[in-house]
């Protein structure tokens, strides 16, 4: 018969073989934060809706190896500094993975977070600071940058004889940002911005911005890099100010809100998108993507940015099921960077190792005709 102490070292043998067990059936954590309340609370709300019908979907059809996902959102209310705090909370609360950050500074703001801990962030809506300066080797971007998207607006440009370019920039950190890359972008093409124009965030100053663009010579192309609520205020006035040139405008303007808000000044404004359309179903990504919104409850309309929030996610699923059912932070990053190149029409999707955490180079052009409907 053993002895009393032969049976407890036996016992204590045993415990991590059966958390082992244990971690290998138990739910797969997965973290997100997001703008739920404050002036981006729609999109934020939209991007949850998605995120949370495509894990349920993959757990009705089997989770990750017989594991269901567990998504946890919380609300960062698109406040860098909150955003840091919910992936602290997220990292400590066991999160496999976070998915879908949102917005350069929220985004960026979370980087030294995911450093520490060694969590994968994985897909952030963000094309600049320090998810793209100098990444970690927890984080994969699956968009392109705001360099890129910018390059595409000014090769454009060019293309059709577009050699006046102004650059309207948010005033703030975001816009500041961008006016950098477009000045770099335009230097490299033995260009330089024939007018720089800040843009209060909120478009108080929107007016005298129009009339500052409006003045002889004016522009016949102009860089935007503002946020919904600036873009809306600025172009209407634009247009009434008699200005008819092109505005190029990055992916995250590409939605039904701007659309609405800029009501009958649709024409001639241009955005750059980093997915294919959302409404393209000859793509299988984009036709499972509509199926998955035709089954939810109440289904948000297709859009760029819909698409991507889903496109990110299914990029992170693929990689848990690379790394298999014992899944782990590190064994995700392998797995994400060993993978296969993901095609979803146009846009190939690849990591690879060193650091090779740019996953797409893809950037589009897309138009809004006379019904509100945009158009590529």
């Amino acid at each position: 018969m053993p002895s009393r102490r032969a049976f407890t070292l036996y016992a204590a043998a045993l415990l991590p073989c059966a958390r082992l067990a244990q971690a290998d059936t138990g739910p797969i954590l997965i973290g997100a934060s997001l703008p739920l309340s404050g002036t981006n609370a729609a999109v934020g709300n939209e991007g949850l809706a998605v995120l949370q019908a495509y894990c349920d979907s993959v757990n009705r059809n089997g989770g990750v190896d017989g594991r269901p996902l567990q998504l946890t959102a919380l609300d960062d209310a698109f406040v860098p500094a909150k955003a840091a705090e919910n992936a602290r909370t997220l990292a400590a609360g066991k999160a496999v993975a976070l998915v879908n950050c949102w917005g350069t500074a929220s985004c960026s703001a979370m980087v030294p977070v995911v450093t520490q801990t060694g969590l994968p962030l994985v897909g952030g809506i963000a094309g600049g600071g320090a998810m793209r300066a100098a990444p970690a080797r927890q984080v994969f971007n699956i968009r392109a940058s705001t360099a890129a998207e910018i390059g595409a607006m000014v090769r454009h440009m060019t293309s059709i004889g577009q050699q006046r370019i102004a650059v309207v920039y948010q005033d703030d950190a975001f816009g500041k940002g961008g006016l950098e890359v477009a000045q770099q972008v335009l230097r490299e093409r033995g260009l330089q911005p024939v007018l720089q124009q800040a843009l209060a965030a909120d478009g108080a100053n929107a007016a005298a911005v129009a009339q500052a663009l409006a003045r002889e010579p004016a522009p016949n192309g102009i860089i935007l890099l503002a946020s919904p609520p600036a873009t809306v205020a600025l172009i209407p006035q634009a247009r009434k100010a008699g200005l008819r040139a092109q505005f190029y405008n990055l992916a995250a303007q590409a939605s039904d809100s701007v659309v609405q808000g800029l009501g009958e000044h649709t024409t001639g404004v241009v955005f750059t998108t980093l997915v294919p359309s959302p409404w393209r179903t000859s793509v299988p990504a984009v036709r499972d993507y509509q199926q998955l919104l035709t089954a939810m409850d109440r289904p948000p309309r297709p859009s760029y940015l819909g698409l991507e929030v889903y496109l990110n996610a299914r990029v992170l699923v693929d990689g848990l099921r690379k790394a298999g059912r014992t899944v782990q932070r590190e064994s995700l990053i392998q797995a994400l960077e060993s993978m296969e190149t993901r095609q979803y029409g146009a846009m190939a999707v690849r990591f690879g190792p060193q650091q090779q955490h740019e996953g797409s180079s893809y950037v589009g052009l897309a138009m809004i005709d006379r019904r509100g409907q945009f158009i590529e």
